[in-house]
């Protein structure tokens, strides 16, 4: 007799993501130093000399700072909001499921602005949630039309909500009013905005200010910035009582000592992030030409990726693999059609550009439109 998880978990799909796995890079006979990954969105120069020094020299035979002290001391002065409102996470992602599970009980609704990242409906499926999902349209180039996501709200009843700004995989991005009347909407609940991707948008809207609403909640992401994705290390800016119920819930020492010195060296190395926020406005204005130029469909785009309709994901990253380059196919976003891509150095871009006119690539993107 074998002993079943209960049933949530049994049904649970996994959550696909990108990057390349070790296991599909031996099956097709490539070392991970011969890829050049476009399939993460992260800072293209990679992580600040002094994050890698600090990494180094951080002592860990101990146990960390479990109220990540200095981390979160450092983070609220650079918000402009009191350290009773920050919260520190190992991965932005560890901290959305942190609040689905303080803030969604078994049988409530998230509604979920979409296509987006899958761990919004992951996490709040683990508590027993039920997800209800607003899905923008191609035609529209997937811009979402806010006063029918008010409407959603409405009649779901929905218990909280999340809205990825900018949009992980379209690019899309709302205003400041447009969340704020999504908060309207949720006097009872939480408005989770996962800005993951804010640091390489030219003109981020002002988002801090929704905090006086007391419901809204900002996920971000240091991984993402500053380019520490093995260490993971995200935060949330969030009312002091929301901040209080994750730490209710978050695992003891769930950001190590390493994350925690390197995110503050990085935090400190402000050139560094300036450096690659100027070279993704390179690459993104490049190689959205470039491909344009092509015939493929390049989506607006607001952050460091852009989102390229190919006609069949599938076969045109696994072409380009073969190229020595990985994109990432969106059919789990329920795009078969498009592939992601993050913005590298421009160099790199036009690797890219040049994988892309090779035979094979072009006759799978041909094949898909023929």
């Amino acid at each position: 007799m074998s002993v079943r998880p209960s049933q949530r978990v049994w049904n649970l799909a996994p959550v696909a993501h990108g990057s390349i796995s070790e296991a599909e890079l031996a099956s097709i006979g490539l070392a991970r130093s011969e890829v050049i990954d476009f399939s993460v969105n992260a800072n293209p120069l990679g992580p600040s000399p002094a994050a890698v020094a600090a990494a180094a020299a951080a002592p860990w035979s101990h146990y960390p700072d479990d109220a990540a002290i200095e981390l979160r001391r450092a983070l609220a002065g650079r918000d402009g909001v009191d350290i009773t409102e920050v919260v520190v996470g190992n991965g932005s992602a560890e901290l959305l499921w942190l609040l689905a599970l303080a803030f969604v009980d078994a049988g409530e609704t998230a509604l979920v602005v979409g296509p987006t990242f899958g761990e919004y409906a992951r996490a709040t499926r683990i508590t027993g949630g039920q997800v209800h999902e607003h899905r923008a349209a191609p035609a529209d180039d997937f811009a979402v039309r806010v006063p029918d996501v008010v409407a959603e709200v409405r009649n779901t009843g929905a218990r909280v909500a999340f809205v990825c700004n900018p949009n992980n995989p379209t690019g899309t991005l709302l205003a400041r009013e447009d969340l704020d009347n999504l908060a309207t909407m949720l006097p009872h609940g939480l408005l989770i905005v996962d800005e993951a991707y804010r640091q390489f948008v030219d003109d981020p809207p002002r988002t801090a200010p929704l905090l006086d609403r007391g419901n809204v909640v900002l996920v971000r992401s240091l991984t993402k910035d500053y380019a520490l994705p093995g260490l993971r290390l995200g935060y949330a800016l969030a009312p002091a009582p929301v901040c209080a119920a994750l730490d209710a819930v978050r695992p003891p020492w769930s950001v190590n000592a390493v994350a925690q010195a390197a995110g503050l060296a990085a935090l400190r190395d402000d050139a560094h992030l300036q450096r690659a926020r100027a070279e993704v406005r390179r690459a993104r204005t490049y190689l959205a030409t470039a491909l344009a130029d092509r015939g493929l469909r390049v989506l607006p785009a607001k952050a460091n990726f852009l989102l390229v309709g190919v006609g069949n994901g599938s076969a045109v990253r696994a072409a380009l693999l073969g190229q020595g380059i990985c994109v990432r196919d969106c059919a789990s976003f329920g795009l078969p059609g498009y592939v992601r891509i993050g913005l590298r150095t421009v160099p790199e871009c036009e690797r890219l550009v040049a994988a892309v006119d090779a035979p094979d690539v072009q006759h799978a993107i041909g094949a898909a439109r023929g």
